[in-house]
């Protein structure tokens, strides 16, 4: 996700969200013992989480079929007041995120999606059609 601009006035860095076929979050200075085989491997995605004023925390973890789920993620933007998210996602499929809490809707190009909530992993899952244009930016908001 380098092309997000994380503020460091936005991120708690003392948590993380890891995702690998589960979401777990990690306390600061945790660790998460993983144990692969001869010729095994596992990806891990990492994200910060962002902690909103209606005091749920937020993580965008991406595209959640794709081998680098975070490069999907090509903006974030917290809105202050209302504790909104908007995320510029690219690619078609289900994009996952983590929430603490559930949010109360979520809109690609403005118009309200279908979404799931697993209030014990925190995980938000929602599709995304084959867009029209090539390389195109879904925009995807997050309300609480």
């Amino acid at each position: 996700m380098s092309s997000c601009r994380w503020g460091l006035e936005l991120v708690d860095r003392r948590r993380l969200c890891v995702f690998s076929g589960e979401v777990v979050y990690l306390p600061k200075n945790a660790l998460l013992p993983v144990t692969l085989r001869s010729r095994e491997y596992e990806v891990f995605t990492v994200v910060p989480l962002k902690h909103l004023p209606n005091d749920a925390s937020f993580a965008a973890i991406g595209l959640l079929g794709m081998f680098n789920s975070g490069g999907a993620v090509r903006e974030l933007r917290f809105s202050g007041e209302d504790a909104d998210v908007e995320l510029r996602v690219r690619g078609s499929g289900t994009v996952g995120a983590y929430s603490s809490t559930k949010p109360t809707c979520v809109a690609v190009d403005s118009k309200a999606v279908g979404f799931s909530y697993d209030g014990t992993s925190g995980l938000i899952s929602f599709e995304l059609g084959i867009p029209d244009q090539e390389m195109y930016l879904w925009t995807v908001t997050v309300g609480y």
